[in-house]
């Protein structure tokens, strides 16, 4: 099979999971994130290996696996799951022999990067609200569409590289037609919404969209950064001619505290 043809497969298995935690949300949206959560912490220790970083992963499985759940029943203890993380980090740094101030540095930013990004998306969808439904959908529908764009009409029309030396098969033309698949991805939402008797308007959509290509193409590329140094391809392997959850993520966790914003100050 086509790598084309992989990619549209996996992309369609990934959509089917995206609008099951749509419409069930709940217990079934705190799993399948948490899951995920579970794995980018796991790519992201892999690829500070591949540089003689050892992070300390318990304190940051701990917030993997317990933010989600956390936020769905008892949000407002939240932070204390953060404070005991890091609290965890900072003595592992002075009674642990061996461990370097990279390793606990490393540590620290994945607690930002990606766990607290990706802690944004349990902020839609788990009280399946309909408004809150469609922001979630908006988080992806906007960085995915304008991906889609830059990957197809780059891969065929693609002449002038965009940032080779941090992604070489990235171009200005993938980039220009990126910017055109966010506000489609603003379009989409607009319909889906009308499952649930919404009318967010659409110059909203469309806009949040157009912020979303920008917003993600960047977050793709701050990723790549990191591939780049480490020396690696992809963060990992579980979607095939995909990437791993870094992969697939690292555009929409940048962009849903964006959505996270404009739904609470301006929607609602």
């Amino acid at each position: 099979m086509s790598e084309l043809g992989i990619r549209t497969i996996v992309a369609i298995g990934l959509l089917a999971v995206l609008a099951l935690i749509v419409w069930l949300g709940g217990w079934f949206q705190v799993c399948a994130l948490t899951a995920f959560s579970i794995v980018a912490v796991t790519e992201m220790r892999r690829m500070f290996k591949k540089k003689d970083i050892d992070i300390c992963l318990p304190p940051l499985l701990l917030v993997a696996a317990a933010q989600y759940a956390v936020l769905f029943k008892l949000g407002r203890y939240l932070p204390l799951v953060y404070v005991a993380a890091f609290t965890w980090i900072m003595i592992d740094r002075i009674v642990t022999k061996g461990r370097k101030t990279e390793d606990t540095v490393a540590s620290v930013f994945i607690m930002i990067y990606p766990l607290a990004l990706l802690l944004c998306f349990g902020l839609f969808g788990f009280d399946r609200t309909d408004v809150s439904r469609v922001a979630l959908l908006m988080v992806f529908a906007g960085p995915s569409m304008a991906d889609n764009n830059a990957y197809l009409f780059g891969r065929k029309f693609g002449k002038h590289k965009l940032c080779p030396s941090i992604s070489p098969n990235k171009t200005v033309e993938g980039y220009a037609a990126g910017l055109v698949g966010g506000p489609m991805g603003g379009i989409l939402v607009y319909f889906l919404q009308k499952l649930w008797g919404l009318n967010v308007h659409w110059g909203w959509l469309i806009g949040l969209g157009l912020v979303g290509a920008v917003v993600g193409q960047f977050g793709d590329l701050f990723a790549s950064t990191f591939k780049r140094w480490a020396g690696i391809k992809d963060f990992g392997t579980l979607f095939p001619k995909h990437g791993g959850v870094m992969d697939r993520l690292d555009s929409a966790m940048v962009f849903a505290p964006i959505v996270a914003a404009f739904f609470y100050y301006v929607i609602r």
